[in-house]
């Protein structure tokens, strides 16, 4: 779909006097504001390099809650003082602009309806909007040109006919589209700085040879004259030589391990990985046997581990090795089905129309197994999959019995090492784990790294998303081959907030919670208890404006 202009919103726009917002200085939820309110602020106008854009509405993300929970301890806040400098957070919002400065008026006019991308680039530094930029927990926010034009532009047009709720659960969706696109490199990076360790000769090194800084470890004859044209090449006859030299205090971008070694000294050699960082396998005869990595680097830092069984590396590049997408008509377990990222995983599926046959959902909660059932189930059945819908206690045999040679992909939405492990046990031995929940560096998780050599198997991780992302989202939308709005839980107004926050906090919702700041004193409602018949309703743009005339007389005019 080609979107060349920005789209006017039906709902008039106009500056007013005051904006609302939730500022969060520390503590916990009900410490957001100022003694548990909102705060009232005069509105100025837009100055000359800026533009004001009304929430029309914004939805909870799990991320808010972490960093609530988390407060000053949170690393986005190591170098911040929340009680001098407040955060307003809220990242998924849809937007509706009431007041361009000079600068901007020949490309935003009020009405124009957008998208925003809330992790930017402010001068080589990732920065998030709603975190250390102000959020979308307010009536208006404030742009300006890190956002409007920078290393972005991190706005874009949406168009008129979608619903705003759909607009601000672009961004997770988005990120969830993420974690199936190539988000970590599948080539040597070219001038990058490359370790080479080889602990049995015969490897054949069949690739344009590196032409930056290389280092050998126990390298024979025909790796030395793979790099011999290398800008920079060091050389130590062992790996012990080589942990003793200076050379192992540094970071390498490429890592490559030709040969067995165990799983101790893989992990070490592996911890030397730079940010954004391959590490490929040939040879490695590791099998499952596990080796301990941090998960978070992988989840973070955007790690990526190639192999094949050998001698030729370059079989360790080729596309069935590099693969992101969940394998069509296989199996996939989604590990935390029943929360919000967990659905939109698991409705991913169910949507992709080369996806997986057979798709089981897990949740430790009783409510949410139902959530799942009900709102997906239908879903299955039109698209001709199955669903699975089971207790986390019931995951082993599950699979034992619907998948006996394991799962071709595990999808793991829970920050928890054991549920890590657990997935990489349940995986097939050319499967693909995907991390997606993030959660603190240095926690050590054993993986069995030896599969990606010896079995083809895949493990990735992901965070965040791009404006690409979130078009390809909205694209299906459009198209009508993909429906946000089924997740799309509970509504309300910017008063409730607090009580929002909770209800995710305390796992009462599974799905996704919308704010609409222009309701201000709209308590959390269920979606479906804005019908008379007590069905579920997908969330459309006459829905939300009919929420919009007056909440109260919302089911009268059913």
């Amino acid at each position: 779909m080609r979107r060349t202009a920005f789209s006017q919103n039906a709902v008039p726009s106009g500056l007013s006097a005051l904006n609302r917002s939730w500022p969060f200085a520390g503590g916990g939820i009900r410490d957001i504001g100022v003694g548990g309110r909102y705060v009232e602020e005069r509105q100025e106008p837009a100055g000359p390099d800026e533009v004001v854009a009304r929430i029309d509405a914004v939805c909870i993300c799990s991320s808010d809650i972490k960093i609530i929970r988390m407060g000053k301890a949170h690393p986005l806040f190591a170098e911040r003082n929340l009680a001098d400098s407040p955060a307003v957070l809220g990242h998924e919002m849809a937007l509706t602009i009431v007041d361009a400065g000079a600068n901007w008026r020949d490309r935003f006019r009020p009405g124009d309806r957008l998208g925003l991308q809330p992790a930017i680039m402010v001068e080589g530094k990732r920065r998030t909007v709603g975190m250390d930029l102000p959020g979308a927990f307010a009536d208006h926010i404030r742009l300006d040109a890190r956002v409007l034009a920078g290393e972005g532009p991190y706005v874009f047009p949406v168009p008129a006919d979608v619903s705003a709720a759909t607009i601000a659960m672009l961004e997770p969706y988005a990120c969830v589209e993420a974690a199936y696109r190539p988000n970590c490199r599948t080539s040597l990076k070219p001038g990058g700085r490359l370790l080479v360790v080889e602990t049995r000769p015969g490897t054949r090194f069949d690739l344009p040879a590196p032409a930056g800084e290389v280092v050998l470890v126990g390298a024979g004859e025909a790796a030395r004259a793979w790099v011999e044209g290398a800008a920079t090449v060091a050389s130590h006859a062992s790996l012990e030589a080589f942990t003793a030299s200076e050379a192992w205090q540094a970071s390498y971008d490429d890592i490559i391990l030709a040969g067995p070694l165990d799983a101790g000294a893989t992990a070490q050699v592996a911890g030397r990985l730079a940010k954004g960082g391959l590490m490929v396998l040939v040879g490695a005869e590791l099998a499952r046997e596990n080796v301990i990595l941090d998960a978070a680097r992988i989840h973070y830092h955007e790690l990526s581990f190639l192999g094949a069984p050998g001698p030729s590396l370059s079989e360790a590049f080729l596309p069935a090795r590099t693969r992101f997408e969940v394998r069509a008509g296989g199996t996939t377990l989604v590990l935390g089905a029943g929360g919000a990222m967990g659905r939109i995983h698991t409705h991913r599926a169910l949507e992709l129309k080369d996806g997986p046959a057979t798709i089981i959902a897990t949740s430790r909660k009783g409510a949410r197994l139902k959530a799942l059932e009900d709102d997906f189930a239908p879903l299955a059945r039109q698209h001709g999959k199955t669903l699975v819908v089971i207790d986390d206690g019931e995951v082993e045999a599950c699979v034992g019995r619907l998948a006996p040679e394991g799962c071709d992909d595990v999808v793991v939405v829970a920050p928890e090492v054991a549920v890590i492990e657990r997935g990489a046990r349940l995986m097939r031995p050319d499967g693909m784990l995907v991390l997606f929940a993030g959660m603190p560096f240095g926690q050590s998780c054993a993986l069995p790294l030896g599969l990606v050599s010896s079995g083809n198997a895949r493990i990735t991780g992901s965070t965040g998303c791009t404006v690409a992302d979130q078009l390809a989202v909205l694209d299906r939308v459009v198209e009508g081959s993909l429906e946000l709005s089924g997740n799309l839980e509970a509504v309300a107004g910017l008063g409730a907030l607090p009580d929002a926050l909770e209800a995710v906090n305390a796992g009462k919702v599974s799905g996704k919670i919308a704010i609409y700041p222009a309701l201000l004193d709209l308590p959390v409602t269920p979606v479906r208890d804005l019908r008379q018949d007590g069905q579920p309703v997908r969330w459309s743009l006459e829905d939300e404006r009919r929420l919009l005339r007056g909440a109260a007389s919302y089911a009268s005019q059913e």
